[in-house]
């Protein structure tokens, strides 16, 4: 059978992308491979065990193209308005909450999208449902 263990985005400044990360997030650097062009540095999930792969080219003047392809990768928290709150107060800037319901008016899903240092798109949904 096989396991999930991380999804892989580039970055364009490493360090911003760790802080971003870990504050906003609480993903800690699990390993770390540094080679003379390019670093890969993977954060993890204590709570789930995945991680998120960056990858740092060195040399690389302009920032990535996300192009029409990348959606975006999603966080579970207890309380979507309290999360958002914490966001901001750590000076970063979350979207406001939406919620998503069926056709009878069940909420399906409350959420808010952040992005990263690198423009990367993240959902932040509240534990329900098929979201846990």
């Amino acid at each position: 059978m096989a396991k999930l263990i991380h999804s892989m985005i580039r970055v364009h400044d490493l360090e911003k992308s760790i802080k971003f990360y870990s504050d906003a997030f609480d993903l800690s650097i699990s390993y770390r491979l540094d080679f003379p062009d390019f670093s890969l540095v993977y954060l993890c999930d204590r709570e789930s065990g995945q991680e998120l792969e960056l990858t740092f080219n060195r040399g690389r003047a302009e920032p990535y193209t996300h192009g029409d392809g990348y959606g975006h990768i999603a966080f579970c928290v207890d309380n979507t308005a309290a999360e958002q709150a914490r966001l901001r107060a750590l000076g970063l800037t979350p979207g406001e909450i939406k919620e998503f319901h069926d056709a009878k008016g069940a909420l399906i899903a409350r959420y808010f999208f952040i992005q990263d240092p690198d423009g990367y798109k993240v959902e932040v949904l509240e534990r329900h449902g098929h979201y846990q």
